[in-house]
């Protein structure tokens, strides 16, 4: 009995330094001309797509990662992209003051931080993970600037826990007003993405 508990308390022990030692770092440095991304300490050039389908051909034309915009089905696009060699930036669905959220609500705000610790929890050991994305266009048709602390916070909580994954938000196109209020509301955010639609020849 006593050599099963020792193989057993071996054996977990084991699994969870491979857990450990799977963890890719993802962080960004300040350089001489702008900032890096780096993953396991070496320079990271995001070549992305968004979307969750056709891994291995997006692998095979160059791609490295993908994005979602939610946590929905997260284990298995995790565990799909890492298996094709790609990264993802995994989506954190905001709620939106135009969908009926109401950003005065503050058991509303507090059950979506709630909800948001529980995922950082889970996937934020996952190899795959390359960073978060916290909410999405949310700032369209908005009126309730307190949308931003909201984001803060969230920001604020995912570093606590989740170190090694860098923080993102995510426009609807860019505004110089908006990039103020991030800049001053948002501090924990690390990076400012930009959505731009129309063809290729006018992005």
């Amino acid at each position: 009995m006593r050599f099963n508990f020792l193989f057993l308390a071996l054996l977990i022990s084991s699994f969870c330094f491979s857990q450990i030692k799977d963890i890719q770092k993802t962080e960004i440095i300040k350089t001489n001309d702008g900032f890096q991304l780096l993953r396991n300490g070496k320079p990271y050039y995001v070549k992305g797509a968004g979307g969750t389908e056709y891994l291995s051909l997006l692998k095979s034309i160059g791609g490295n990662s993908i994005r979602t915009w939610s946590t929905g089905d997260a284990q298995k696009i995790l565990d799909d992209a890492y298996a094709n060699g790609i990264s993802v930036c995994i989506g954190l669905w905001v709620g939106h003051e135009r969908h009926g959220f109401n950003y005065n609500d503050e058991y509303a705000i507090t059950a979506q931080l709630k909800a948001f610790e529980q995922d950082i929890i889970k996937y934020k050991d996952h190899p795959a993970l390359l960073m978060w994305a916290i909410g999405n266009e949310v700032d369209l048709f908005y009126k309730n600037f307190r949308v931003w602390n909201a984001i803060e916070d969230i920001a604020k909580m995912i570093k606590e826990i989740d170190p090694n994954h860098p923080t993102m938000t995510v426009t609807a196109g860019i505004d110089p007003a908006e990039v103020f209020m991030i800049k001053t509301y948002c501090p924990s955010i690390d990076i400012l993405g930009v959505n731009t639609y129309g063809g290729v020849q006018y992005l």
